[in-house]
């Protein structure tokens, strides 16, 4: 179910194209900057009435607010919204909007939403991941001939062993453990196929190291479903519910945590020159959004979920540094966040090296000190001290 009102919160990286997306009057940006110094939320596709009187709402309290520029004409059909305020004003806006028509009041329960997310901890066989405590290290054993960085490599049985027991002797915190590669212009491997590949690792880990935490990268619900029974613990899907209709009754009744990820098209034919009709912060956010609010519809636990923006799935350079750079805009969602962008196109494009891992773990940091919450990356021993020294400054 599509969602009637997106709302999150801006950060301050880019606000001058941010004011200029919403349709404001471009001779005066520059002055209206210095109005949004405290907290920015921005309201998507809001009719010009609505627009209106949250405009004059926030005005009439102190705070600011910026709309398209034909919005007092009523020449667009939509507009989205920006506030500018401080906690307290936005907690009146609020109070205000709750007594207003059109729809107003659902507006200001998900502002306050927003403003007051908190996330939830998970715990998984017994292990608790407090996202405040500690940046959480997923490490990368793709059991394939062909992925993008490490294919071939850890096919075999043993090999894929070795590498395991080399991310658990370094700390890791989650095995994501994949049979199909999904980079760009990978064909799809077949469930059966897939599971010849992964359930061996599967069930030769879970006899060894019990408590390890595993998650099965896959986008079918039959491969989630023979995964979690023989000792998964959580799905990653890649397609975020898109290629298998069955997924997310699946995820309900395996009662797992699935990690909701964004994509625009299939591994095939994804970078063949993607396009976005809005900016892409704005696109996948309400994409996530829809996908959360329908996976709580259907009955997954809101704990249960985590959030992956999708760097380098349908999506060009630009898109993907805008997505680094803005990446505290989807802690919006009050989900967890995880990012994978170990050793990809991204980083090969600025550095134009194949020597990536230095850089990995440079935008890791920065992602982790603005809202990521789970990193994914092939090099778990570097990341694991990098990450020691780094959780002691930055997590409470």
């Amino acid at each position: 179910m599509t969602k009637t009102f997106h709302v999150r919160k801006i950060s301050k990286t880019d606000l001058f194209n941010t004011i200029k997306e919403v349709g404001f009057d471009s001779s005066y940006i520059n002055k209206a900057i210095n109005k949004y110094k405290f907290n920015r939320y921005l309201i998507c596709d809001l009719t010009p009435q609505q627009a209106t009187i949250i405009k004059q709402t926030a005005l009439s309290l102190g705070a600011d607010s910026a709309v398209h520029r034909e919005v007092i004409t009523c020449k667009v059909d939509k507009s989205n919204v920006l506030i500018g305020c401080t906690d307290t004003q936005l907690e009146r806006i609020a109070d205000k909007l709750k007594l207003q028509p059109f729809k107003l009041k659902q507006v200001a329960d998900e502002l306050l939403t927003v403003k007051n997310n908190q996330l939830i901890p998970l715990v998984v066989r017994n292990r608790v991941f407090n996202w405040s405590a500690k940046t959480y290290i997923m490490g990368i054993l793709n059991v394939t001939p062909d992925s993008f960085s490490d294919g071939g490599k850890f096919f075999g049985l043993e090999e894929a062993l070795k590498q395991a027991e080399l991310m658990i002797n370094s700390g890791v915190d989650i095995i994501d453990i994949g049979g199909e590669s999904t980079r760009p212009f990978s064909e799809e491997v077949p469930p059966d196929e897939e599971l010849k590949r992964i359930l061996p690792v599967i069930k030769k880990l879970r006899e060894k190291y019990p408590e390890i935490i595993i998650s099965v990268d896959t986008r079918h619900s039959h491969t989630a479903i023979e995964c979690v029974q023989n000792g998964a613990d959580i799905i990653n899907d890649v397609s975020g519910f898109d290629k298998d209709p069955q997924m997310m009754e699946t995820v309900k009744n395996l009662d797992v945590p699935i990690i909701i990820m964004h994509s625009q098209g299939s591994p095939e034919t994804m970078q063949n020159n993607p396009e976005y009709s809005e900016n892409i912060i704005t696109s996948i956010y309400k994409t996530l959004s829809d996908k959360v609010n329908n996976a709580i519809s259907c009955g997954i636990k809101k704990e249960n979920l985590i959030i992956d923006p999708g760097v380098g799935f349908g999506k060009t350079q630009e898109h993907n540094i805008e997505i680094i750079r803005r990446i505290e805009e989807f802690t919006s969602l009050g989900l967890p966040i995880l990012v994978g962008i170990s050793r990809k196109s991204v980083i090969a494009n600025i550095l134009n090296s194949q020597d990536r891992d230095d850089a990995t773990i440079a935008l890791n940091s920065y992602l982790a000190q603005n809202g990521a919450n789970i990193i994914r990356v092939h090099k778990v021993p570097a990341h694991s001290k990098a990450f020691k020294v780094l959780d002691v400054v930055i997590k409470n």
